[in-house]
């Protein structure tokens, strides 16, 4: 039994024979996924621009209005982490401008 076939097996025993048959096959088949068009907006406020340019790039616009209210240190903190820890592509000097705007959408005083 060969790696791609072994693997395939593993797949089958976790998912179920059907999603994994793309596995087994002797050539490499390509798996399309389409992702349905983004409906919410991101509302009006300071720095609107700046978050739509930097935390969409990642991000759906829900995941805004997902999270609880939080204090400006703590959304502060939050944008640290996407900024050092996750790689979200924005200039360190947007980080003021994003913590504004995430407070006028879902700040906590």
């Amino acid at each position: 039994m060969n790696k791609r076939s072994l693997f395939a097996a593993i797949l089958s025993l976790i998912f179920g024979s059907a999603a994994c048959t793309a596995f087994a096959a002797d050539t490499p088949s390509t798996v399309k996924i389409e992702l349905p068009a983004e409906t919410a907006r991101l509302q009006s406020g300071p720095g609107v621009d700046t978050a739509l340019q930097s935390c969409m790039t990642c991000h759906s616009v829900d995941y805004i209005y997902m999270q609880p209210p939080l204090t400006k240190d703590q959304w502060r903190g939050e944008v640290v982490k996407m900024k050092n820890v996750f790689g979200a592509p924005f200039p360190e000097s947007d980080m003021d401008t994003i913590v504004t705007y995430l407070m006028s959408q879902n700040g906590k005083q």
